[in-house]
């Protein structure tokens, strides 16, 4: 059996003009999760990231903090199609579809925003943008490349988003369009979700966990946005 991890990228700067970026927190929750799997003896064999900024940087942030001890940083491989929709044309267009502005002014109204936009993107009511099973198909495509590419017996990690990293997983969850996207709602900034697979069948083994991030001292950077 081989396993997958698929780590939401650490917090971005939300509420700035360059959102595809992480914050310092960002940045601290991806470097404890190396620091913790190196302390329970967890191995990665291969690390991957999206092509967006934020997916890219929480990589980075992994594998330095990871090689602490043996100064050998792994390699991270640019995993195209795992990129996370773009939340701003999504918006614009659940705006022009219904005359109701997006509101982004802050978290709990985005959130609000945001579910609705989703709603109708499920439901394949904004053409303007990516259509929503499109989306699906190329992280899920993303995931099976990894999958190939990772071997039989190895583990491997995934840097992406919320949203895609929730797409790629949904043949292996069974969950409908809507569905998924509510779930994806709740992922944590560097959740882990892990993957089981055996080139025949794949299982989830865990979804959206932060024990990384659960000791007493490290409660303050667990963050949704």
């Amino acid at each position: 059996m081989s396993r997958v991890y698929l780590v939401r990228h650490g917090q971005a700067a939300f509420g700035t003009d360059d959102y595809d970026r992480l914050t310092e927190t960002g940045i601290a929750q991806c470097r404890q999760l190396a620091r913790h799997w190196r302390a329970i003896g967890r191995r990665a064999d291969l690390v991957y990231s999206g092509t967006l900024r934020r997916q890219r940087e929480s990589a980075d942030a992994f594998v330095k903090a990871a090689a602490e001890d043996s100064g050998i940083a792994l390699p991270v491989k640019e995993l195209p199609g795992i990129e996370e929709y773009d939340h701003l044309s999504l918006l614009a267009a659940h705006q022009g579809a219904t005359g109701v502005p997006a509101a982004i002014e802050d978290r709990r109204a985005f959130h609000r925003s945001l579910s609705g936009a989703l709603r109708a993107w499920a439901a394949g009511e904004l053409p303007e943008v990516e259509p929503f099973p499109i989306f699906r198909d190329r992280c899920a495509a993303a995931l099976s490349t990894l999958m190939r590419e990772t071997g039989r017996g190895r583990n491997a990690v995934v840097f992406g988003s919320a949203g895609s990293l929730a797409a790629a997983m949904q043949p292996a969850l069974g969950l409908a369009d809507w569905d998924l996207l509510r779930l994806k709602l709740t992922f944590f900034n560097s959740g882990v979700s892990s993957l089981l697979f055996d080139g025949e069948t794949v299982t989830i083994e865990s979804l959206n966990t932060v024990s990384h991030l659960e000791q007493p001292a490290f409660t303050q950077l667990i963050t949704h946005r």
